[in-house]
């Protein structure tokens, strides 16, 4: 794909966003349209790359041919584009490409990892670390779809939330202020600060809008990029996706030492199959600093993709042979920390809106409470 087609392709996607945003504004119930949409298409690629890969090992142990098998499930997958996408790869299989090359071709198939084990394996990877591939997906799946649900309830909660709340500022503040402006009612301070934050809102709606759709926009984005299905890495990104992207490298590399392959190879690998041109830097980086003998677990400490405990950890297991096995352990010990990570930032920012919610209602209830009983005396003493 191209650099300006991503670009076009980014630009309409921002495009459909900010309508989106418009609209819930009018209607917030329409929060829950892009969120579940997005949610669904991320479950349904996660089973689906669950299922390649129970295919593949499936052919790896009957000999079945690949591309007989990918035909038979294309014929009962949903989706037009999908379907087709594994036709193709099973054509190029039949016209006598590789499957490295087949997969590099055809994207949104085959998970890099993937990749990168029938690149370092060739026709002689051995059935059981597909099967060990296969159980660290099927996991990591379960993991995702648990936060897509937790993930789920918190932006059920924005739309039930935010609309009262605009509700109240456009609708129930200027009236309710025009009738006690009427009966010349002494209004106390915190009325007279509910008022006056309709009338900055109204004001400055403005400069309320794109905090209101960073509001909306956040989490999303916040899940996407946490899913690991856009490869874009910008700056402030990095860090949040720095656990699963060093699990990812650490299961890769524990495949290629387990086929005793070298460590320069190892990366090299890691360098053509990852899709994201930063961690194709890292990698590159990675290996002209191990050609000048720096020791690999040093290397990614100093990167931060390890832990000094870790770290620790991996120089223990390399004395005493066993590395393989410790490295998986540490790549899923990080996929467990991230979904325990995920878990909390979800019910922290929920426990936070509903607390933010009920202050507003609280000091909204007071500030129109009060006139109202100064609104009774008058009419009263007015009325005998």
């Amino acid at each position: 794909m191209s650099l300006i087609f991503r670009f076009i392709i980014y630009f309409i996607f921002l495009v459909l966003l900010l309508v989106w945003g418009f609209f819930s504004f009018l209607f917030p119930p329409l929060m829950l349209v892009l969120p579940l949409i997005v949610m669904l298409l991320i479950s349904l690629n996660i089973r689906r790359r669950r299922m390649i890969l129970a295919l593949f090992q499936n052919a790896l142990e009957t000999g079945t041919p690949l591309q007989d098998v990918l035909r038979a499930y294309a014929n009962t997958c949903w989706g037009i584009w999908y379907r087709a996408k594994l036709i193709r790869f099973a054509d190029r299989l039949q016209a006598g490409y590789s499957i490295v090359k087949t997969a590099m071709a055809v994207k949104g198939v085959l998970r890099y990892e993937t990749v990168g084990l029938i690149k370092m394996g060739g026709t002689k990877v051995p059935v059981q670390l597909f099967a060990q591939t296969n159980e660290d997906a099927q996991q990591n799946g379960i993991i995702w779809e648990h936060s897509l649900f937790q993930f789920l309830w918190y932006y059920m909660y924005l739309p039930f939330l935010l609309f009262p709340v605009l509700f109240y500022l456009v609708a129930i503040v200027p009236k309710m202020e025009a009738i006690y402006r009427d009966f010349n009612i002494e209004l106390p301070p915190v009325t007279n600060f509910v008022i006056y934050l309709s009338q900055i809102f109204f004001r400055y709606f403005y400069l309320f809008s794109p905090l209101l759709l960073l509001i909306l926009f956040s989490p999303l984005f916040y899940f996407i990029f946490r899913s690991g299905i856009l490869s874009w890495r910008p700056f402030g990104v990095r860090r949040m996706l720095r656990r699963r992207d060093s699990a990812q490298f650490l299961r890769l590399f524990a495949v290629g030492l387990e086929l005793k392959k070298p460590i320069e190879e190892i990366i090299d690998v890691y360098t053509q199959v990852v899709p994201s041109a930063y961690l194709c830097r890292l990698g590159k980086h990675f290996n002209e600093q191990i050609a000048k003998g720096a020791n690999w677990i040093e290397l990614l400490q100093k990167m931060q993709w390890l832990s000094h405990g870790e770290a620790a950890l991996l120089k223990s297991a390399v004395q005493a042979d066993h590395i393989e096995a410790v490295l998986r352990e540490v790549a899923n010990s990080k996929e467990q920390r991230q979904r325990t990570s995920d878990n909390v930032t979800v019910q922290i920012c929920s426990v936070v809106c509903v607390l933010l919610f009920g202050l507003f209602a609280a000091v909204a209830s007071i500030a129109f409470f009060i006139p109202l009983i100064r609104l009774i005396d008058v009419l009263v003493a007015t009325t005998f």
